[in-house]
């Protein structure tokens, strides 16, 4: 957007953008490239599956650890996804109960919604966390490659680290909306690069 009289969607008009909106936003762009890189990683899967199964059609001789890896990295991509499913309101609703109510109503919906989220993915990230030192304390590898299991855990824990920042930020939007106010974070027209 160019020009004086253009403003990107939740502008602050005539006043310069508050720390926290930066730092919403901020986290935003992470959370939506994280869940490009989890889109990367089920290509990856794909392409791999293709050439195995084209191995063992063709030579008889599949790529063994396929079975392996996928297991591996499609749970990393899974927990990639859910910052930007928090984040874009994609998570499963049920509308037929919300729809006739007030504007008001749906904003406090919304609260309790982003409240429960909150902690629930403070819980997740905790157990997760603990999970994660139980595995290097009691190591396991793959039975073909060998890899440690812990190693799927880092970039899952960075997963539920956004997933609570994006909690926080349609927490905060959820308040912002119900006080009247524009929300930090316009999901659903802010591009992914900014």
């Amino acid at each position: 957007m160019s020009g004086p009289d253009q403003q990107a969607p939740g502008a602050f008009p005539g006043a310069a953008v508050p720390l926290s909106a930066r730092c919403a936003r901020g986290a935003a762009s992470v959370i939506r490239w994280w869940a490009v890189l989890g889109g990367l990683i089920v290509c990856g899967l794909a392409v791999m599956t293709a050439y195995s199964a084209t191995m063992q059609l063709l030579f008889k001789t599949p790529f063994s650890a396929s079975y392996e890896l996928t297991k591996l990295f499609i749970g990393i991509a899974i927990f990639a996804f859910l910052p930007y499913c928090q984040l874009t309101g994609a998570n499963v609703t049920v509308d037929i109960f919300t729809e006739a109510l007030s504007a008001r109503k749906k904003a406090w919906m919304s609260i309790l919604s982003a409240v429960l989220a909150v902690a629930f993915s403070a819980l997740l990230l905790r157990q997760m966390s603990l999970g994660f030192q139980d595995y290097l304390s009691f190591p396991e590898v793959t039975p073909i490659l060998q890899v440690p299991l812990w190693t799927a855990f880092p970039p899952i824990l960075i997963s539920l680290a956004l997933l609570l920042a994006a909690s926080l930020i349609t927490l905060t939007d959820a308040l912002r909306i119900a006080r009247g106010k524009p929300p930090f974070v316009d999901t659903l027209t802010e591009p992914v690069s900014e």
